[in-house]
């Protein structure tokens, strides 16, 4: 019997060491808010606290402090962004899933409207940033 060479493989193989650590910097942050669940809000605050990254340069270069967000709130939990998160890295063709990717899949589910910048601009963003073009 053949095995299907494309299987999806579990997002835990895919994520980055930062991308790992975001999302548990998210959890925590829920954690010490005293909600259930962790959120995209609570998404935006670690990449806040980490401070570094793909994501982040990425917010720089646009323009937006990502721990000085004002907005309406994301509430998509953290499954549904790191699902959207790989759905942008296979768009962008990448074998991985990084702070980027998170980042992407927070506009995409409504983190526009919080960060005042649209997904097609972010993602210009991205691949400058990837390709060290940005500031």
């Amino acid at each position: 019997m053949l095995r299907k060479r494309n299987r999806r493989q579990p997002l835990e193989r895919l994520l980055t060491a930062r991308a790992r650590r975001v999302l548990e910097l998210a959890e925590q942050e829920a954690t010490a808010r005293g909600h259930d669940e962790a959120t995209g809000d609570h998404l935006l605050a670690a990449l806040a606290c980490l401070g570094e990254g793909v994501a982040v340069t990425t917010l720089a270069g646009l323009g937006v402090d990502p721990g000085g967000t004002r907005g309406p709130a994301v509430s998509a939990g953290l499954g549904r962004l790191t699902e959207l998160a790989r759905q942008e890295a296979a768009e962008l063709g990448h074998r991985y899933v990084g702070t980027e990717h998170l980042l992407l899949g927070l506009l995409h589910e409504g983190g526009t409207a919080a960060l005042g910048v649209g997904l097609e601009q972010a993602r210009e963003q991205v691949v400058k940033v990837l390709r060290g073009h940005a500031p």
